[in-house]
């Protein structure tokens, strides 16, 4: 039997076809979706403002007597504006004398309402124009009826505000006590929680008392609204988790790990070694590893990934290193090579530009398992890639691949599930990390090598090109290299480019000492612009965010970021990354267009004061917020609407212990009580699904 939730939108007063017809078309077609169009604000029509009073730019309600009003014509329409005067003005009275209503697309019935010498009562935004007070489109009010504080909602073409206020009204009335509660009836009066559709009546319909003390603050419903989100998030991610535990993964013996670790040109640091130790022992087990490994930029995950490696082919299966872009991939190959011939590692590539030959023979050797590590793209989720014996993932940059992805390469090859470890050097605080990457548990590699310098890192602006060839100059005279990161390849009007950059370089340092790199290049051409830097053919190297992760150019001393107010500050940490890797002093300049926004500066302002990437991180949190940073993708989750993982985090902790309890009763939300909970958490991973595959 349908709930009255899911009566039609036009069983709401006021709503007929054609505007239900509008409705439906943004998605609200049903009494229960149109809770969920909350409100942005809400304006106070309980006290008129008289017309000498009005202030530019403030909501008013204002009552007056029409002085004259007529229609315009105006592009092929007709418009209406009425003026209309306070009668009870005092004389001599500074301020308007008079407030201007107009609407540009005059609707039916505005003459016989603003007819001269009528008294109105009309509420909107005051906008000064040409030095009189003016309310476009207003809203015209009973002068009989008392005042409200009414909500104010996003607009929806083709429907009136006034329909859509008494439609959503109507339906808190109806239906908002139907509104299902993931929390379950006992646990929340058990913890004093108040019901769902109680929290959104008090959004729809707010308590005058509390506005009056902070018309600004949001209702308190909303924060009920963002406890449910943290729950329904929360108990998605547990119950993934508990549904990606089963299965059994081989057992790799740790013997190989201490030869492994001492086949580097250097010495593994203690906070490398302690990631080696922790993930070793989870590979030294038959529960599939699912491992996040996060560090700042440079802090050596790589060569733990690489450990992890040794010791699943000591094992006599194979190691997949997945990697988000074919430079990454090259570069990545061309990294490990060395120490893998060091240990008796067979290594192969496997990237789409492979050429048919290439390619047969990668399938082959991996099908074979006449290959012990395999770096490669997306290419590797194809199809036709098979595994003798698949004992190790490895993905770099998690981010950049949906979970989806992550699982169809998984379960490829052997019938026992292979192990997971995920890298990312976009450094997260910890507290965040558990709840973003749900499903994974963390190592942290928290201390980057000896004899790093940080980059001195200053703001320039675009206007002084002289100040950034000067310091492009100094570092090639002390036989270094140099990084130049443009945000756009070419034609762009507003971005600068790697075209009229290259060029721009060119002509001050001459073309031999300038490449470039990007992604429009072919695989052959990228890979020899690397080689000829890395090799000091060139000293500069004009490129796009291609550049942004695992580029190891040891001599590489200076990058300039153009335009570095267009990329975010994980990002640019990530850059500033690529230069002062052998322990040299180094410099990153962020050029910037001018004016700077405050957002703006602040982000770079901030890479300027700090190198820390996990302080970063923090910053970047309260700028941007979590959604920016990390997005969802990766865990599966749309993102958050109501709920602030940097502000709500006591909240978290709540909706943790909710969880805890839920699924300590009920591990797979089977009982009666639980059943909004496993209808929301169906929905939510019915749509990562859609989102994963999509991306």
């Amino acid at each position: 039997m349908p709930s009255l939730l899911d009566h039609p939108v036009e069983s709401l007063p006021g709503i007929g076809p054609t505007t239900g017809a509008q409705l439906r078309q943004r998605g609200y077609a049903t009494v229960g979706d149109l809770l969920w169009l909350l409100p942005r604000g809400y304006d106070d029509q309980r006290r008129p403002t008289p017309i000498h009073a009005l202030r530019d730019g403030e909501y008013a309600v204002v009552e007056g007597v029409v002085r004259e009003a007529h229609s315009f014509p105006r592009g092929g329409r007709v418009g209406f504006d009425a003026r209309i005067e306070d009668d009870g003005a005092p004389a001599g009275q500074d301020g308007y004398r008079e407030l201007k209503l107009v609407w540009f697309a005059a609707i039916p019935g505005l003459g016989r309402r603003f007819s001269e010498g009528t008294r109105v009562r009309v509420a909107g935004r005051v906008q000064e124009y040409r030095g009189t007070a003016t309310i476009a489109h207003p809203e015209s009010l009973s002068a009989e009826a008392p005042g409200a504080i009414v909500p104010r909602y996003p607009e929806v073409p083709g429907v009136r505000r006034k329909a859509l206020r008494k439609a959503i009204r109507a339906a808190v009335d109806r239906a908002a006590s139907a509104v299902p509660d993931l929390i379950p009836p006992g646990l929340r009066a058990e913890l004093g929680v108040e019901p769902l559709g109680q929290a959104l009546r008090a959004i729809h319909v707010p308590d005058p008392v509390a506005f009056d003390a902070d018309p600004e603050a949001p209702p308190p419903g909303y924060r009920r609204l963002a406890l449910e989100e943290l729950v329904l998030w929360e108990l998605a991610l547990r119950l993934r988790r508990a549904s990606e535990k089963g299965g059994r993964a081989e057992r790799f013996a740790a013997g190989p790990v201490t030869a492994a670790s001492e086949a580097f040109p250097f010495e593994l640091t203690p906070a490398q070694r302690n990631a080696v130790s922790e993930v070793s022992r989870a590979l030294d087990s038959e529960s599939p590893m699912k491992r996040l490994l996060q560090g700042d930029v440079g802090c050596g995950k790589t060569a733990v990934a690489l450990v992890a490696c040794a010791q699943v082919a000591g094992g006599k299966a194979q190691s997949v290193f997945l990697a988000p872009t074919e430079l990454l991939a090259e570069q990545h190959g061309e990294t490990l090579r060395p120490t893998a011939d060091e240990l008796g590692l067979r290594l192969g590539l496997f990237t789409g530009t492979l050429s048919k030959g290439e390619r047969r023979s990668m399938l082959d050797r991996m099908a074979t398992g006449a290959v012990d590590i395999v770096v490669g793209t997306h290419a590797l989720l194809s199809g036709e890639v098979r595994f003798a014996n698949l004992g190790l993932v490895i993905i770099d940059e998690q981010h950049r691949f949906g979970v989806a992805q992550r699982l169809r390469l998984g379960t490829r090859g052997a019938t026992r599930r292979p192990h997971l470890l995920v890298m990312t050097a976009t450094p997260i605080p910890r507290s965040l990390a558990l709840v973003l990457y749900a499903g994974l548990d963390l190592t942290t590699i928290d201390a980057k090598p000896p004899g790093r310098v940080p980059s001195i890192t200053k703001m320039v602006s675009r206007n002084d090109r002289a100040k950034v060839f000067r310091q492009i100059e100094r570092a090639l005279e002390a036989d270094g290299r140099a990084f130049v990161v443009c945000p756009a390849i070419s034609e762009s009007d507003e971005m600068v480019t790697v075209e009229e950059t290259f060029a721009e370089m060119c002509a001050h340092f001459g073309e031999r000492r300038v490449g470039q790199v990007h992604g429009r290049l072919s695989s052959d051409a990228r890979r020899e612009a690397m080689r000829g830097f890395a090799a000091g053919e060139q000293q500069v190297l004009v490129g796009t965010t291609v550049l942004e992760v695992g580029v190891d150019i040891p001599d590489a001393n200076i990058i300039v970021v153009e335009q570095a107010e267009r990329f975010g500050l994980a990002q640019l940490h990530q850059l500033r990354g690529r230069v002062g890797r052998a322990g040299q002093k180094s410099a990153c300049l962020l050029t910037f267009g001018e004016p700077l926004t405050e957002e703006a500066e602040a982000r770079l302002q901030a890479l300027c004061d700090c190198d820390d990437g996990f302080r970063l991180a923090e910053r970047d949190l309260e700028l941007r917020g979590a959604g920016h940073l990390f997005g969802y993708r990766q865990s599966g989750a749309s993102g958050l609407q109501f709920a602030n993982l940097i502000e709500d985090r006591a909240l978290l902790g709540r909706a943790a212990d909710l969880v805890d309890r839920i699924v300590a009763a009920d591990p797979t939300l089977d009982l009666p009580d639980h059943a909004p909970a496993r209808a929301a958490v169906d929905r939510w991973e019915r749509a990562a699904a859609v989102r994963e595959d999509a991306g």
